[in-house]
């Protein structure tokens, strides 16, 4: 697998080029949310994945809603082409072989460090944000099984709509999970937040 190589000038860069096509390209950003993240647990964050901008809403999740250290899980395949992502946090994962238990123990190393924010996508490719109950892909729960429960699971859903304006607004809805830590019981939570999500969204 393929480490996170953290450079703050790096980050520094990438955050603020993001910046700038956000403001370019979307109309208006919003966060929704009343979920509070105690600052003595670092945070597993499970988020859809549809778009390009993906890897920035977490960034900036990160930044701004739990102040926390940035870290993803990428497909190695489409890391390999961009290694300078490393020194923003990102860090590899190859599907169904021996080194996705290697990445889900340095996600699971990550998240025993309190200023860390590791994210996840777990339909493990990206697919269309109208598509609402997708599969989990398998392994996640590794990272959630913590008895001492240090870590706080965080579920985004981004959604994207234009509405009547010609550039679109992006909302992302925040909820702290903290119901029975299994790989059902947590799919099962974040379809039914997401399903709330959408009904939020058109009303």
């Amino acid at each position: 697998m393929i480490k996170a190589n953290y450079d703050p000038v790096s980050l520094w860069f990438f955050s603020s080029w993001f910046r700038v096509l956000q403001k370019i390209h979307f109309r208006k950003l919003s966060v929704i949310t009343e979920a509070v993240f105690p600052e003595d647990q670092s945070v597993l964050l499970l988020q859809n994945h549809f778009s390009y901008y993906d890897g920035y809403w977490s960034m900036y999740l990160c930044h701004k809603v739990f102040r926390r250290r940035f870290h993803v899980m990428m497909l190695e395949e489409q890391m390999a082409k961009r290694m300078f992502l490393t020194r923003c946090g990102v860090f590899s994962v190859r599907k169904n072989s021996r080194d996705l238990i290697e990445s889900l123990n340095y996600a699971s190393e990550l998240l025993q460090n309190p200023r860390n924010v590791v994210t996840i996508y777990p339909s493990g490719e990206i697919i269309s944000h109208h598509v609402q109950n997708f599969r989990f892909q398998q392994g996640f729960s590794r990272l959630t099984s913590n008895k001492k429960n240090q870590t706080a699971i965080a579920f985004a859903v981004v959604l994207v709509d234009h509405f009547s304006l010609a550039r679109p607004e992006i909302r992302i809805y925040i909820e702290n999970y903290t119901g029975e830590r299994t790989a059902e019981a947590i799919e099962n939570a974040y379809h039914s937040f997401y399903q709330s999500c959408i009904l939020k969204q058109t009303e």
